[in-house]
């Protein structure tokens, strides 16, 4: 049933599964009268359905990157050519030092944050990075957008 669901809808597998599994575990109680197993069953749907979305999503986790340098252009066409992402630099303005700086904007698959860490370090090592974890990022690359 879930992989029925998932495959039209915009839904983690795991959550499916979580409401079969609440719907089936409720409907145990007219059976077998037990609170407790039922409670029981509940703790184990709970921790089961995080452990499926966790090794199902794991794979496909993306981050999205913050990149301020000088060598701006450098990185761009780095992560552009060379891990086939798209790039967006914005201009920004320092509160602190007032001064203008470009920001380098990509969003990539977790997997390949490493090699674009070491590669920022060769090109420009005083770059400041900020780095986040992205659920649900759609389009070419990455995954295509259910309805």
């Amino acid at each position: 049933i879930a992989a029925i669901i998932v495959k039209y809808r915009n839904i983690s597998p795991g959550r499916v599964i979580l409401y079969c599994d609440v719907i089936i575990i409720a409907s145990s109680f007219f059976v077998l009268k037990s609170i407790d197993k039922m409670v029981y069953g509940y703790v184990t749907m709970a921790v089961v359905s995080y452990a499926l979305d966790s090794v199902l999503s794991g794979a496909n986790r993306s981050a999205q990157m913050f990149i301020f340098s000088k060598k701006y252009e450098e990185i761009a066409d780095f992560i552009n050519q060379q891990h086939y992402r798209g790039v967006t630099i914005l201009d920004g303005t320092g509160l602190y030092t007032k001064e203008n700086v470009k920001v380098v904007i990509s969003v990539v698959r977790k997997r390949e944050t490493g090699a674009i860490f070491r590669k920022i370090k060769e090109i420009d090592p005083t770059a400041f990075i900020s780095m986040g974890s992205v659920m649900g990022v759609y389009g070419e690359g990455f995954d295509k957008l259910k309805l």
